[in-house]
């Protein structure tokens, strides 16, 4: 049987070690001969294994955030899609009513139930009404629909 002499082993020896203190990022994919028996000698791949557990972790902590976060957005987004639809249907309610009025004014001063006069400044009141029903401001929507009824009350006798 051949030995291997003691000279050549405690050659290999310092290698090893050299290769064990140099294995700093131990991925298998990438070691040679020494940085991996330097790897698997120390910590390298267990170090390895817990940094990227960590990475996992913190991988699937910012995938649960970022779902969160753009469950709350749909949410939001579900919020505002139903405020715009009931303000459309404001509007459109107001609209309807405005136009109602309008023909009850033609009509009544077609009639000569009212002056030309009062005609002319109830169709201001309407346009100004409309003009304000349109803002995205809540109060000049509550003046718009004061000014509204101000008419249907003063013409609802007529």
């Amino acid at each position: 049987m051949m030995e291997v002499p003691r000279a050549r082993l405690a050659g290999f020896l310092p290698l090893a070690l050299l290769a064990a203190c140099s294995a700093q990022q131990c991925d298998p994919n990438r070691a040679d001969l020494f940085t991996g028996i330097g790897c698997s000698a120390g910590n390298g791949y267990q170090q390895r294994t817990q940094d990227l557990d960590a990475q996992r972790n913190l991988l699937r902590q910012q995938a649960a955030q970022a779902q969160g976060n753009a469950v709350a957005a749909q949410n939001q987004a579900a919020w505002a899609q139903d405020a715009v639809a009931q303000q459309r249907q404001r509007l459109q309610a107001f609209q309807n009513r405005n136009a109602s009025l309008r023909r009850r004014l033609a009509a009544l001063e077609q009639s000569k139930r009212i002056s030309a006069a009062q005609y002319h400044a109830a169709m201001q009141n309407l346009n100004e009404a409309g003009k304000l029903a349109d803002s995205p401001n809540e109060a000049d929507k509550t003046k718009a629909d004061k000014q509204v009824q101000a008419i249907v009350d003063s013409i609802s006798h007529m």
